[in-house]
């Protein structure tokens, strides 16, 4: 039997398990949710990971790199929205933003990591300023996994 064989085995034994605990706790309702629920779970296909990429917005070039990995590996990228450190000007980032407007964009970007799988620290060259290092101990207090480019 291969692996997923095994495993969708394991969750249909779990699922019985559990249905038959909650028709001795609770009402025939909760069992038909909780069955539903499953059927829908089963039925769902699997879907693409979902990566936030974090890192300095200095680091364009890398970023477009890792969002053509990500993307051609078969991943959802969530990317910074403009890159303010960037030394290039494409894209019109030269505008940058007021003190208010980075802590707007930096909760922001922790809304993406609450949407995404994991996350990808591009950690060009080893570093991690103080935005990314923020970015790194709210994924790891959202339990998020955490890639890096480069070795820490």
């Amino acid at each position: 039997m291969s692996h997923i064989k095994e495993v969708v085995h394991a969750a249909r034994k779990l699922r019985d398990y559990l249905i038959n605990t909650l028709r001795n706790q609770h009402d025939q309702e909760d069992v038909m949710r909780f069955d539903q629920a499953m059927f829908r779970f089963e039925c769902r296909p699997s879907l693409p990971k979902v990566v936030c990429l974090c890192g300095s917005t200095r680091f364009r070039d890398e970023f477009m790199r890792a969002n053509y990995r990500e993307t051609m590996a078969g991943n959802i990228v969530l990317s910074v929205g403009f890159f303010g450190h960037s030394l290039t000007d494409a894209s019109g980032e030269s505008v940058g933003c007021t003190a208010k407007e980075k802590i707007a964009l930096d909760v922001l970007h922790k809304r993406k990591i609450d949407l995404a799988d994991e996350v990808l620290v591009l950690n060009v060259g080893g570093y991690i300023g103080e935005s990314t290092r923020s970015e790194i101990g709210y994924a790891l207090d959202t339990r998020k996994p955490i890639r890096y480019l480069e070795a820490v």
